[in-house]
């Protein structure tokens, strides 16, 4: 429904666009152009700094530094501690707590609405639409994911000369094709998605790790495992994969154990070695379904509370090897969610502080979310910054701080910008004021400053609203912004649609595949009640 009005906005001539386009020739989004002609100075200033800071530290441990980028699943904002929730929420993350604490905890940290998409935006630095790839990728649904022809950010690791590792959560297509392996990763343990169609023989009481989740449960049998994923695989670059063992409810619950034990060892294996280290860490839970059975005795007696807290230990496991190692000062470690919480499955689901919007919406419940970068001597601790941060930012940061920037490819957008002053020298240092909204292959709203615009063509004005005033986004009529607000940032999406034109997006198409076993609903049952009354005398 908001093609027709976007459509408009770029009309039958287009503009030329001139910007003063950075150093390394990276095609950013227009809007950045835009805010490099007015803080240009600051950002070369800044990035003079950064690499004098970066060489002092190459030279104190002789090698470039270690990255390790954890990945969790449907945490809302106000989850954790630090974010308002911890043990208010019955679930405490005193590991997370202190990561922060000890840290830089962004306040304005943006996902994209679900799994697939922000692990698409991640490995990519790409806005998901840009890839091709526009839903969560589901069992059966083939022929579509991470294409070859997108140079992720392992590859530019590698190209750094870094050791690449993947454990847990890959979620980006199903198929060798698009394994972890054949991606720049050097080895990798992971699942092609996040393995929940197990639930054909599940009973009631292992499903739900405290309590019922019953749609999924009272849910007609056929319709269940009706397509089955691979299992948890195993891999190292150049070889095929492998599937290492099976998802059953037991695997399922421990599953992220499992993941940090991995990472742990990867740590020890790897940590004196003379190349650094990239490792990228995808968590299943906040998911809905089981617990693992040594974090059940959360005071919220939730699946999530459960998973939440057990996520929290195994960060906190992964720090410790860290410091173990005596490698933290030559360490970057971030933590962050990839969507907003799943409040269909409530009370399984996640929870935000935004009472507006879930995972798959771009209200900001939905897509902001909590996000931590802890690197002690280079991050300042206890900040909380308000420059917005965006997924696609760690590419280019992360590239930024192994040195390969000049090897982004310069022939598509990469919307990722490079924040590693925002982390070395703190708030107002950021490169990002702006935020597109897609969702489906649709944009959906766009942000500049605090102001948030949406398109919607059954309104005869455009909805409008100050995040700042109204982070719930309860009031979308601020008439003080609507005079002239609308007509600046549509001349911002104007530039962000004339450029798609010359950088269109990839297009993909998945494939239905055929099911692992037929399908045949059984018939409807006869049923005749046990409780009866005869009242006919």
């Amino acid at each position: 429904m908001r093609k027709y009005r976007i459509s408009m906005l770029v009309g039958t001539v287009l503009s030329t666009l001139v910007f003063n386009v950075i150093a390394e020739d990276i095609v950013h989004d227009a809007e950045h152009f835009a805010m490099q002609n007015i803080k240009g100075e600051m950002w070369k200033a800044n990035d003079k700094k950064v690499k004098d800071k970066l060489s002092a530290l190459q030279k104190k441990f002789g090698k470039k530094p270690n990255i390790i980028s954890v990945l969790v699943d449907d945490v809302g904002y106000s989850e954790l501690g630090v974010y308002g929730g911890g043990k208010l929420r019955g679930a405490p993350t005193p590991n997370l707590d202190k990561m922060a604490n000890q840290g830089m905890k962004f306040l304005q940290y943006y996902s994209e609405p679900a799994c697939t998409p922000t692990r698409m935006s991640l490995n990519t630095g790409r806005y998901h639409v840009r890839t091709g790839v526009n839903q969560v990728l589901f069992p059966g649904m083939e022929k579509q994911g991470l294409l070859k022809k997108e140079v992720t950010v392992a590859e530019l690791m590698k190209k750094a000369g870094y050791n690449t590792a993947m454990f847990g959560k890959w979620h980006v297509g199903f198929g060798e094709e698009f394994a972890p392996i054949n991606h720049g990763f050097d080895e990798a343990v992971w699942s092609e998605g996040n393995p929940v169609t197990w639930v054909q023989d599940a009973q009631e009481s292992d499903l739900a790790g405290h309590m019922s989740v019953g749609s999924y449960l009272w849910g007609p049998k056929e319709m269940k495992a009706f397509y089955m994923e691979e299992g948890v695989m195993k891999g190292k670059r150049g070889e095929k994969p492998k599937k290492l063992y099976d998802v059953t409810i037991e695997t399922y619950n421990t599953y992220d154990s499992d993941v940090a034990d991995l990472t742990i060892d990867y740590i020890n294996r790897v940590a004196k070695d003379d190349k650094p280290f990239f490792i990228y860490v995808g968590g299943k839970g906040n998911h809905f379904i089981g617990a693992h059975p040594d974090f059940m005795d959360t005071p919220a007696q939730t699946n999530t509370a459960a998973q939440l807290t057990e996520s929290d230990y195994n960060l906190g496991r992964i720090l410790k090897a860290v410091k173990a190692n005596g490698i933290a000062e030559n360490t970057l470690v971030v933590w962050s969610s990839d969507n907003g919480p799943m409040y269909a499955w409530q009370p399984h689901g996640g929870y935000s502080y935004f009472d507006k919007g879930e995972k798959g919406e771009t209200w900001e419940g939905g897509v902001r979310v909590p996000a931590i970068a802890w690197w002690p001597g280079m991050i300042e601790a206890g900040q909380d910054p308000l420059d917005l941060f965006h997924v696609t930012d760690w590419y280019t940061t992360f590239a930024s701080i192994a040195g390969v920037k000049g090897e982004i490819p310069t022939d598509r957008v990469v919307d990722g910008v490079d924040q590693t002053a925002l982390l070395f020298f703190g708030e107002d240092n950021g490169l990002r004021d702006y935020h597109f909204y897609y969702n489906k292959g649709e944009l959906e709203a766009v942000r500049k400053d605090w102001t948030k615009i949406y398109f919607d063509d059954s309104k005869v004005f455009m909805p409008i609203v100050n995040l700042m005033h109204d982070p719930m986004e309860r009031y979308l009529t601020e008439i003080n912004y609507a005079a002239y607000e609308p007509v600046s940032l549509m001349k911002m999406v104007q530039d962000h649609m004339i450029q798609i034109k010359k950088y269109p997006h990839y297009k993909q198409q998945f494939v239905i595949v055929e099911p692992n076993r037929p399908f045949d609903p059984a018939p409807s049952l006869k049923y005749e009640s046990k409780m009866q009354v005869d009242w006919s005398n």
